[in-house]
C-alpha cells in the first residue's frame, strides 16, 4: 500500500465517522423539532415574506464555499505545477 493509499483510507474512515455522527445529530434534532413544533401554536412572523428561508441561506452559503474550494484547488494546483516545472528544469 502506498502512502497516498494510506492517506485516502484515513480520510475515508474520518468521513465515515463524521457522517455517522452527523446522522445521529440529525435524528436527535428531528425528534426535538417534532416535539417542539407540535407543542407550539402557529403564528405569523412580522416581515417573514421578506426573509430568506433557512434552506436558501444554507444553499447560498455552501454554493459560495464550493466556489471558494474550487478556486483554492485551482490555485494550489497551479502553485504545484510552477514548482514541478522548476524541478524538471533543474534536472
Amino acid at each position: 500500500m502506498t502512502m497516498i493509499d494510506t492517506i485516502r483510507e484515513a480520510q475515508n474512515r474520518s468521513l465515515e465517522q463524521i457522517r455517522t455522527t452527523q446522522e445521529q445529530i440529525i435524528e436527535f434534532n428531528e425528534r426535538i423539532a417534532d416535539t417542539f413544533t407540535s407543542a407550539m401554536p402557529d403564528f405569523q412572523s412580522p416581515f417573514a415574506e421578506y426573509l430568506p428561508k433557512p434552506t436558501e441561506l444554507v444553499g447560498t452559503y455552501f454554493d459560495f464555499l464550493n466556489s471558494m474550494q474550487q478556486a483554492n484547488a485551482e490555485f494550489a494546483s497551479r502553485i504545484v505545477k510552477a514548482w514541478d516545472r522548476a524541478e524538471v528544469a533543474a534536472s
